[in-house]
């Protein structure tokens, strides 16, 4: 076996332990996630209070993002802020448990948010670092951590059947949360000082279109809440449906990404997007799931790849990416929340047109780089 094989091996090994870590963790956040619109209505949550933690969950973590990023190539160390933001994010998950208000239980997500902003740049820098097939390393990890994600709604469900009750499902995963640690410790450090960060021309142009794309992605709460109106436990299903598609197609999803071209496989996804809002407006709940599991698994890891290869210094670009991208989706869904006092048909008709316009930019703005 020569270097090169060796080095491959290595750097694979790299991304299979960065994914079991984000496969435990997500185990752990989607056990919660389900519940907790659920679980802030019966705190009193308005319609609006519900778009602002969406928002929270969506966008907060992302100046972390360009600021962890920053740091990570600046300093060329990306683990200790890995390790850092889980950390902080599985404390926080604890304390949510035990949230009697609102206000708090927003804090308390918002902590969550800041520890995925501390983790992920570096995260996703380690990844791209690791492996030189981006698509494929980014497709593998996402689906691992979605194969965790149908786990936990699994678990979510069966917890509320057993329990009905939504701070003892919370507290079980949190304390789920913790072994995502262990596995992290094992993984190799991937970064190199450099002495000044920066993004490029192409990465700037990206950026900037992710506020189209940020707007676009509204929460999976507003499905959620939609979707209850034939019950809590037929919504955790749907959001269990979404998952298993969420996690089957990721992988393949960025394999292909390789071999067609990343920005043709996010205008798919973001098409699917459309199609999943307009069919909550028509009552095809199950359809609408299963489009929202091809967004994810059509955009999600392909938009962090086309990040890392558009820039030029990794940290930062992903960085300054999330930041963009998940700023616009904050905005968007208090937005989104505010409409949804209106109905769901302003909420889903919105997103769908977004979603639209964006699937349309990735065909034709966004230009990567030739192989």
């Amino acid at each position: 076996m020569d270097s090169s094989d060796t080095n491959e091996n290595s750097g694979w090994r790299n991304v299979k332990l960065l994914s079991l870590v984000s496969f435990l963790n997500d185990l752990s956040s989607e056990i919660i996630l389900p519940v907790l619109p659920f679980f802030l209505l019966s705190l009193n949550a308005s319609p609006l209070g519900i778009g602002i933690v969406a928002g929270i969950m969506d966008g907060m973590s992302n100046i972390m993002k360009a600021v962890s990023g920053y740091f990570s190539d600046i300093r060329g160390r990306r683990k200790p802020l890995v390790f850092v933001g889980y950390g902080l994010s599985q404390i926080s998950k604890l304390g949510l448990a035990f949230s009697p208000s609102v206000a708090h239980a927003s804090l308390l997500t918002a902590f969550d948010r800041l520890g995925k902003g501390i983790r992920t740049s570096p995260r996703d820098a380690l990844i791209a670092e690791s492996y030189a097939k981006r698509g494929k390393a980014f497709g593998f990890h996402r689906a691992m951590d979605t194969f965790g994600a149908v786990i936990g709604s699994a678990i979510a469900a069966l917890l509320y059947f057993r329990f009905s009750d939504y701070r003892s499902v919370i507290l079980i995963a949190a304390l789920i949360g913790f072994a995502a640690l262990v596995p992290l410790g094992l993984v190799k450090e991937t970064g190199k000082a450099v002495k000044k960060v920066k993004l490029g021309l192409r990465m700037r142009r990206f950026v900037l279109l992710s506020t189209i794309f940020g707007a676009a992605s509204i929460s999976y709460m507003f499905f959620l809440i939609a979707a209850s109106s034939e019950g809590v436990m037929t919504a955790l299903l749907l959001y269990l449906l979404y998952n298993v598609v969420y996690a089957s197609v990721s992988y393949p999803a960025g394999t292909i990404s390789d071999m067609v071209g990343k920005n043709r496989i996010a205008s798919f996804g973001y098409l699917f997007l459309s199609f999943a809002c307009l069919s909550m407006l028509t009552g095809s709940a199950i359809v609408a799931f299963i489009l929202f599991g091809l967004f994810m698994a059509f955009s999600d890891a392909v938009q962090r790849s086309i990040a890392a290869e558009l820039s030029k210094s990794m940290g930062f670009g992903l960085g300054a990416f999330h930041f963009v991208f998940g700023t616009s989706a904050l905005f968007a869904n208090i937005f989104y929340g505010f409409l949804l006092g209106y109905g769901f048909e302003y909420v889903f008709g919105l997103a769908a047109l977004l979603a639209m316009l964006s699937s349309i930019t990735y065909w034709k703005a966004v230009k990567m780089p030739s192989v």
